[in-house]
């Protein structure tokens, strides 16, 4: 039984169609719903199933279980943050435009793919990723991909004396990345916080407080 399903779900999934694409999408939204109230590790297929509307028997048509679920949700959203965050890094801006850039970049991101990137800031990684499977480790490359390409434009600025600061290179990127992460316990699109004004306003105390001269 559990193999005919697997089949008939490979099956529908490389014929495509926009019909099955959408209730993918459904359950998608509805996992990440759950993901984010309940947590991963509580959240259940009963629950995914429940807020997409479907039986649980019906979803195994189209995952295979809540981790598959959450691998599609945040495996292209964290792609393409660290592929933003290397043309940055790469660019000919000057470093204090570049870390502009990237935190305009990821309250963008934020907004677009929401709640996808939030539910996995949210997640403990070093749990979810501990199977050593492909999966995993292509996260983990990612993140350590993504963590050098903001260390490396804060060392141009360190290098260059744009920033003026007694911390290093390391520290100061793993401020930044962690002051725009947190904003996964309060940042919602859909209310009244706008995204760009944020981003704005986070670019703005990061770069002023990194041109101020250490004492």
């Amino acid at each position: 039984m559990v193999r005919n399903i697997s089949s008939r779900r490979l099956n529908a999934r490389n014929a495509g169609g926009e019909e099955y694409e959408k209730k993918r999408n459904a359950i998608r939204v509805a996992a990440a719903a759950v993901f984010r109230e309940k947590g991963y590790e509580a959240a259940s297929g009963d629950d995914i199933a429940k807020r997409a509307g479907m039986d649980r028997a019906s979803t195994y048509y189209y995952y295979n279980g809540k981790k598959e679920i959450f691998r599609d949700m945040v495996g292209d959203a964290v792609k393409d943050n660290v592929l933003m965050a290397e043309s940055i890094e790469a660019s000919d801006d000057f470093p204090a435009g570049k870390l502009r850039r990237l935190i305009e970049g990821l309250f963008s991101s934020y907004a677009r793919h929401y709640p996808y990137l939030f539910v996995y800031v949210q997640e403990d990684m070093t749990r979810l990723m501990n199977d050593k499977t492909e999966w995993s480790e292509s996260m983990v490359s990612l993140n350590k991909r993504f963590d050098d390409a903001v260390i490396k434009i804060v060392q141009d600025g360190l290098d260059d004396g744009s920033f003026r600061t007694k911390a290093n290179a390391r520290l100061l990127a793993i401020g930044i990345i962690s002051m725009c992460n947190w904003s996964h316990r309060w940042f919602d699109p859909s209310q009244r916080l706008d995204g760009d004004k944020i981003a704005a306003g986070f670019s703005d105390m990061v770069i002023d407080g990194l041109a101020i001269t250490a004492k």
